[in-house]
């Protein structure tokens, strides 16, 4: 085995953890998760609480329609005593045209024996001038007499008799006139009660429907504002979830970040008692990790840096790189964690001293990924890695770099 040299300063460490160090966009912190799982439980309540006004509302409804239907029922009993009323209406005025021609019946006869009594009136009193003796004695015979007298007595009766009749008839007419006054009035009576009955009934009823209206409308506004609760209770589930994924993802970042930095620290403590043991030395010459078409050297442009601060060296899929010289591998992961496709993808960083350090890029990681891991000594020549695919690339290549105290230098100055 070659011999081991002095290894990395704290520069290019720094440097690589930088790079390694995720950039978080946006920090979630737990008091965050439990202000919004707060505000999700009081908009849960919120929607309980609009659930138990529409259960409230709904058991109004039930019962402004038991009022209503108890309303329609007395509506209908009044219509059904309405139409009898109308029907006794109807008998009472047949009875009314029947009274009516009865008593222009009896007026017509009672004109008739007033005339005709009138006229025996005027003829007595014509006759009332001669005395009864008078027209007795002026007859021929004492029979002629009497039968006068006896014919004079009947004629007096028959109009007293007459007189009386008429008297009983106007009575009649004015007992009939007087019944069916009161029978009409009566019956405007009933007929105003059943109106007015009936207009109460319909005014309650208006009052009952638009009272279940009202309901109606402020049952589908709190179901409504019951919908809108729930629907931003779900909402706040749904950011909650994502939330937490995003804390976990943020402390598995954390946890490895604080791994690779323990890894880079114990690399950095073997530099150093290797460095104090040996002394300081530099790395000698480098060979090439891989064989193959320079596409780019130091200092040119690619479409995603300029200037290119390495060389890139085009490869087969696959094809193995191995480490330019001696060293402790510093990172052996994404450039970004988790992060396939961020800039130099997938990443081998080794500390060859104290000063000079080599970077590995756009490695293969899921068929064969890299080999090695921070802290780990490698030798020159040994695989740590596989052409891939991966981060700002448009095909298989290795990205080679090679720094001294941080900073790129052009790697054939040391390469062989």
């Amino acid at each position: 085995m070659a011999s081991r040299r002095g290894f990395l300063r704290a520069a290019l460490a720094g440097a690589a953890v930088a790079g390694a160090t995720p950039l978080i966009a946006r920090a979630v912190t737990e008091e965050e998760i439990e202000a919004t799982e707060r505000e999700q439980a009081e908009l849960e309540l919120q929607a309980q609480e609009q659930q138990v006004l529409l259960a409230a509302a709904e058991a109004r409804e039930g019962a402004l329609q038991q009022q209503l239907a108890v309303i329609d029922s007395q509506r209908f009993e009044a219509i059904d005593r309405l139409r009898d009323v109308n029907r006794q209406l109807e008998t009472v005025e047949l009875e009314v045209f029947d009274i009516n021609a009865s008593i222009a019946n009896l007026n017509r006869a009672l004109a008739r024996e007033t005339d005709n009594l009138g006229d025996r009136v005027r003829s007595l009193y014509k006759a009332g001038r001669t005395s009864t003796l008078e027209t007795v004695l002026s007859s021929s015979s004492f029979s002629e007499a009497l039968d006068r007298a006896t014919s004079l007595e009947r004629a007096l009766a028959q109009d007293l008799e007459e007189i009386e009749s008429l008297r009983r008839s106007r009575q009649t007419v004015q007992l009939r006139t007087a019944d069916l006054a009161a029978r009409l009035q009566q019956m405007d009576e009933l007929r105003q009660q059943a109106t007015t009955i009936e207009a109460e009934l319909q005014r309650r009823s208006q009052e009952q429907q638009a009272l279940i209206f009202g309901v109606q409308r402020e049952q589908a506004t709190i179901d409504a504002n019951r919908l809108a609760f729930e629907a931003e209770a779900a909402v706040l589930g749904n950011r909650i979830v994502v939330l937490r994924d995003i804390r976990q993802n943020e402390l598995a970042q954390l946890e490895r970040i604080k791994k690779l930095q323990q890894a880079q620290e114990q690399a950095r403590e073997l530099a150093r008692q290797v460095a104090e043991t040996q002394g300081t030395s530099v790395a000698g010459v480098y060979t090439w990790p891989l064989w193959g078409l320079i596409t780019t050297e130091f200092g040119g442009c690619t479409w995603g840096q300029c200037p290119h601060i390495g060389i890139d060296v085009a490869g087969d899929m696959l094809a193995p790189i191995v480490a330019a010289n001696d060293g402790i591998v510093l990172a052996a992961d994404y450039v970004v964690p988790d992060n396939r496709q961020a800039s130099y993808g997938m990443i081998v960083v080794i500390a060859h001293n104290q000063n000079e350090e080599t970077l590995y890029a756009h490695l293969d990681d899921f068929t064969s990924p890299p080999p090695v891991s921070p802290g780990q000594f490698v030798s020159r020549g040994q695989v740590i890695g596989y052409v891939g695919l991966t981060g700002w690339t448009t095909g298989p290549h290795l990205h080679f770099e090679y720094r001294v105290n941080g900073v790129a230098n052009n790697p054939r100055n040391v390469l062989v």
